[in-house]
């Protein structure tokens, strides 16, 4: 029964196919002028696209993106003969459609039971690349026939061919034959001997496919049928077409291009295929101006892959550290590294959620706060106890009662479940939302370990950033992005990525909450992580040291900082807290950037006011390891963090699924899957 519905299913999108296609032939033989109206083409004229170039907060271009091109007035006459007598033989006398073509591929599909022919012009196929997706649905292909027969009937068949050849993709990020004679061969594309021709011709069916970097074997066989179909249509004899056969092909070496900052391309993309589509994004001619900007950027690559480098020679295997920062003042981002080596890791761990640990307890101390349940002076029962059935546990010896802020500062576990006890988990959990974080299981996550960082999912370090924004900006978030205007060649605008702030906390209660995070770094867990100017930060750790953070903040700039490993593995070593792995990381960071003048803040005299003793730093989500301390590495100092286990299991981190665009165009830096 399963086997007959299957056929039945394929039988019926096939008829659908042809009937669809018998629609559109009807429609373009008596109404061409129609859909030259319709579909725009009467207000439309071709133009050669430059690639699209990535901008900088400041202008200066950033990098490039999208398909190279090598713009061509002509082609050579034995190419466009090869071209129409292999893709459709039948070019200079159909009007965009091939009505026997259609025939034939419907008759062979159906008799296969299965889509094993297309019968696809080169006019439908430039339509497809200049205005449609590539999605293989009855829709596109309806429009597709309607574009083309508008096509046919502005302009020449020789223009139409023309356009084909400087657009149809390549390979190699190329689009348009003279493109491919540079990146294949390093010639002009009049240059061409008939065996490069050949092959350029039969690789342009499938470039992924026939790739000479990847399928040479294949190549060749492709490019014999061709010469084989050019001999029996009289475009070559016999003799000349065994010599182009046996004739080498010697193929330039693909130089694939670096960006200079992949984790961040990687989101760009990826955020603008969803906002603006892939089939404008990637065929050029835009002018997208980010909101990163070149100093921050830059001083995040050098503080991440420096403090890699110092972990390794310490035997700390964190192989993996995370960098964002944002302008809390209205959401952009400045910065945002997602690892050590894009060539050896690409998950992006800026944009992947991991569990925070006590990097979230400021942000339902603020909410407690906000309903008025607290103050930084309220004192809070700070002795190990169940709560429903949930125990958590400071670290060490700890007063039994502690003020909200010495909780806060010095990362207390139960006074700190306590103060979530009061909130209550329902409206914790509005609040995160409140500050953006959307990755909270409101029924998973819906208890008490949620306050040392429980979480099905956990948080990214981007929308962490964003959510530290409300401590530095008086209570207010931004939704963050990466992008402030997009722009085509005209100057049209295409796309405005602003954003409009949003309330999550009072005013009032984002500056106490401040005061006390100031006092984090002053004398609490965050002394690593001491500046020149006036900050404010949170650290955190969990379970066997698999997340190490580091929030820190001044008014002009929010940067999260996370290091572990993308895998989920722990962190071994000595010192492995966020504190002392994460902390320097925006203490280096932040310092380069003071020292090259970016801050318009200037640094205020504060009085220091340390504790008779600075506790030591340990994990939250569960008791340190038994392992004798070793002298500290000069760039490590103590913090102080208690931290406990939620009692919510590790979750892995996936890859994130990233798929190769409809046009699949080479990204700077990325293997062609993007």
């Amino acid at each position: 029964m399963k086997l007959i519905s299957k056929i039945g299913a394929i039988f019926l999108g096939l008829m659908m196919f042809a009937v669809f296609f018998l629609v559109g032939v009807s429609i373009t033989q008596t109404a061409p002028k129609i859909l030259l109206v319709t579909t725009g083409i009467n207000n439309w004229e071709y133009k050669p696209l430059s690639q699209t170039v990535i901008y900088y907060s400041n202008g200066q271009e950033m990098d490039r993106m999208g398909y190279k091109r090598v713009y061509s007035q002509d082609f050579p006459e034995f190419m466009k003969q090869a071209v129409v007598a292999v893709e459709d033989k039948r070019f200079y006398s159909h009007a965009g459609l091939d009505t026997k073509g259609i025939g034939r591929a419907i008759y062979t599909n159906l008799k296969a039971g299965r889509k094993a022919e297309g019968g696809s012009t080169i006019t439908q196929q430039l339509a497809r690349t200049l205005f449609l997706s590539q999605q293989k649905t009855y829709t596109r292909k309806v429009k597709e026939v309607f574009y083309a027969t508008a096509l046919e009937e502005k302009y020449s068949k020789e223009a139409i061919l023309n356009m084909y050849l400087n657009e149809i993709y390549m390979g190699r990020g190329c689009s348009g034959m003279a493109c491919a004679a540079s990146s294949y061969f390093g010639k002009d594309v009049d240059s061409l001997s008939k065996a490069e021709m050949t092959m350029l011709v039969g690789i342009l069916q499938s470039p992924e496919y026939y790739s000479p970097d990847r399928n040479m074997e294949g190549v060749k066989q492709r490019q014999s049928v061709v010469v084989d179909v050019l001999v029996q249509q009289g475009l070559l004899t016999g003799e000349e077409g065994e010599t182009i056969k046996q004739e080498p092909l010697r193929i330039k070496e693909f130089e694939t291009n670096q960006t200079v900052h992949p984790y961040f391309m990687a989101y760009l993309t990826s955020k603008m295929e969803q906002e603006i589509g892939a089939q404008q994004l990637y065929r050029g001619g835009l002018k997208i101006y980010t909101t990163i900007d070149k100093r921050m950027q830059e001083a995040a690559e050098r503080a991440v892959k420096n403090q890699a480098r110092s972990l390794a020679s310490r035997g700390i295997n964190a192989k993996d550290i995370a960098l964002v920062s944002i302008d809390p003042t209205s959401g952009a981002i400045r910065a945002l590294v997602g690892g050590v080596d894009f060539s050896k890791n690409q998950n992006n761990m800026a944009v992947l959620p991991r569990q925070p640990g006590s990097a979230i307890k400021p942000l339902y101390y603020a909410a407690a706060m906000d309903e008025d349940l607290i103050m930084p002076d309220t004192v809070l029962n700070n002795k190990v106890r169940d709560f429903g059935g949930y125990r958590p546990k400071n670290y060490g010896s700890s007063p039994d009662k502690v003020t909200v802020r010495d909780a806060l500062v010095h990362s207390y576990n139960v006074a700190s479940v306590e103060v979530l006890n009061k909130l209550g988990t329902d409206k914790a959990i509005k609040y995160l939302d409140n500050y953006g974080i959307t990755t909270v299981d409101p029924d998973k996550d819906n208890h008490l370990a949620l306050g040392l960082g429980g979480m099905t999912k956990g948080i990214s370090p981007i929308q962490m950033a964003a959510a530290y924004g409300a401590f530095a900006n008086r209570g207010e978030v931004y939704d963050y992005y990466p992008v402030d205007k997009i722009l085509t060649d005209e100057g049209d605008v295409v796309y405005i990525g602003r954003s409009r702030p949003q309330r999550a906390i009072s005013s009032n209660s984002a500056l106490l909450i401040d005061d006390i995070l100031q006092d984090v770094v002053r004398y609490g867990t965050g002394t690593t992580a001491r500046i020149a100017l006036t900050s404010g930060g949170k650290t955190g750790t969990t379970t066997d040291s698999r997340d190490l953070w580091y929030m820190g903040y001044t008014r002009e700039l929010v940067t999260a900082v996370w290091a572990g490993n993308s895998d989920g593995t722990p962190v071994t070593g000595y010192g492995t807290y966020g504190g002392t792995v994460a902390g320097p990381v925006w203490r280096n960071y932040m310092n380069s950037l003071y020292n090259s003048g970016v801050f318009s803040e200037k640094p205020e005299p504060r009085e220091e006011a340390p504790p008779e003793e600075t506790p030591e730093e340990t994990p939250e989500e569960e008791e340190p390891t038994e392992t004798e301390p070793t002298t500290p590495d000069e760039n490590t100092e103590p913090g102080g963090e208690n931290q406990e286990n939620p009692s919510t299991p590790e979750q892995p981190v996936e890859p994130p699924d990233v798929q190769p665009p409809d046009t699949q165009p080479v990204q700077p830096g990325t293997v062609t899957t993007q």
